[in-house]
């Protein structure tokens, strides 16, 4: 699966310095992989499908508003969602500081003006403000990432996370600690991947 051929069945329009942005983001993982082992994906035809067109799923259900990721790792899904959508605030927050050292490198080097990225554990982050919509991907279970990152989301915000499997064990769990939490799934279609791939939405208030 191409980059061009995929953005194109998730019905993302993104022009040619976006693509070659995207492209410079896995030369960047490429080069840092091989001392920093940023990511077990070491093969460029799969970054493309599993980092790039896995992280750019989530953008037709986001709001405009500003976005946090959580446990951000190399950089997805926020670096390939700022290219995407440089109209968008987002924040990259990991507590490993490798990682955000990178997420630093590239957002110099792609000059992404609507990135910030933060060094942190979740559960001591205290921004000035909260979040309208939080995500996070392969961070942890969704009851934790649910009660990790509460006192960062606005009132009426939205948690976004993206799993493989439907996690039916995380939801119910999510629901006993979160009574009145609406949680909510929707089946993702990622251009070339042949595995299961959920969207878990959970509004608190």
């Amino acid at each position: 699966m191409g980059l061009t051929q995929g953005l194109e069945l998730l019905g993302l329009n993104l022009d040619s310095h976006q693509e070659s942005q995207l492209e410079a983001l896995l030369d960047g993982v490429e080069k840092w992989n091989r001392v920093y082992n940023l990511t077990r994906i070491t093969r460029r035809q799969d970054m493309v499908v599993l980092h790039l067109l896995d992280s750019l799923a989530l953008a037709e259900h986001l709001e405009d508003t500003a976005l946090l990721d959580v446990g951000s790792g190399a950089g997805f899904p926020g670096l390939p969602l700022a290219i995407a959508r440089p109209f968008q605030d987002i924040t990259l927050l990991d507590s490993a500081q490798k990682r955000t050292r990178f997420s630093v490198q590239m957002k110099g080097q792609l000059c992404l003006e609507n990135l910030s990225v933060v060094n942190s554990r979740v559960e001591t982050y205290r921004p000035g403000d909260t979040f309208e919509q939080i995500t996070a991907r392969a961070f942890a279970p969704l009851q934790d990432m649910v009660t990790w990152t509460e006192h960062l989301l606005s009132p009426g915000g939205r948690i976004l996370a993206l799993k493989g499997q439907y996690p039916a064990e995380e939801i119910a769990k999510t629901r006993e600690i979160f009574p009145q939490a609406q949680v909510d799934s929707i089946e993702l279609a990622v251009p070339g991947l042949d595995a299961e791939r959920f969207l878990i939405e959970v509004k608190l208030h």
